[in-house]
């Protein structure tokens, strides 16, 4: 990443969301689930509109397993045109070192305290992938409200981490067919504006006000499922 340079990410959402965003009639909320694995923030792919896409496809066509906080109806896109100028990229060796000595430190005031370490650990026992990223979004909060006693700020603007995801694509290649580099945006200072994908139309006032009920629909359906599971 080039700190200081414009940068194009795409956020998968609602169309309903995608429209409310560029219009101006929405502003962007931080993610603070148990798997936003670079922190609270809110969550960008980094020049990858078709994972985006699929990320949102997959929120829609499987609610109950709560990929985001708020339930999608109309999987769509949105592009997001950001500069940032301090960033903790965990793509290079200063990030890693940096998320290194956070969690010695963080490891060490939790058996100090007599506090349990959060995990990293599966949705399910049969994944083989660790979604639930209870350690790392740990590690980076500490690092952040770490920073912000000292220098009196939130130093880091944003979060920014490669994730590899899925089958591998060929034997021993070391490429996954999921893989994808996330941002997640704390300092939303840094959006400079919202754009849509060049296949995408945004919805007219009936379509639009279409798109909204169905939302509606989904959050009230998603807001009985939690309930019943608390409930158990």
């Amino acid at each position: 990443m080039s700190h200081g340079h414009l940068q194009i990410g795409y956020h998968g959402c609602d169309i309903a969301v995608r429209d409310g965003l560029i219009s101006g009639q929405l502003k962007p909320k931080p993610s603070n689930n148990q798997y936003d694995w670079l922190g609270s923030g809110f969550y960008l792919l980094e020049a990858d509109q078709e994972r985006a896409l699929a990320f949102a496809e997959a929120a829609a066509s499987e609610p109950l397993r709560w990929l985001t906080a708020r339930p999608i109806a109309s999987p769509a896109v949105v592009g997001c045109i950001f500069s940032i100028q301090r960033c903790l990229d965990m793509t290079t060796s200063t990030g890693r070192r940096e998320f290194e000595n956070a969690h010695l430190y963080f490891q060490a005031t939790h058996l100090r305290s007599g506090q349990r370490t959060p995990l990293n650990v599966p949705v399910n026992p049969l994944d083989e992938e660790f979604l639930l990223r209870g350690l790392d979004r740990a590690v980076f909060e500490f690092i952040h409200s770490k920073l912000f006693q000292v220098y009196g700020f939130e130093y880091f603007q944003a979060v920014r981490g490669a994730f590899r995801q899925g089958p591998e694509i060929a034997p021993r290649s070391g490429f996954h067919r999921d893989s994808h580099v996330q941002i997640a945006l704390r300092d939303f200072s840094c959006i400079k504006g919202w754009f849509l994908p060049a296949d995408a139309e945004l919805l007219s006032p009936a379509e639009l006000v279409k798109a909204q009920a169905a939302l509606n629909s989904a959050r009230e359906a998603n807001q009985k499922s939690r309930r019943r599971v608390e409930a158990d």
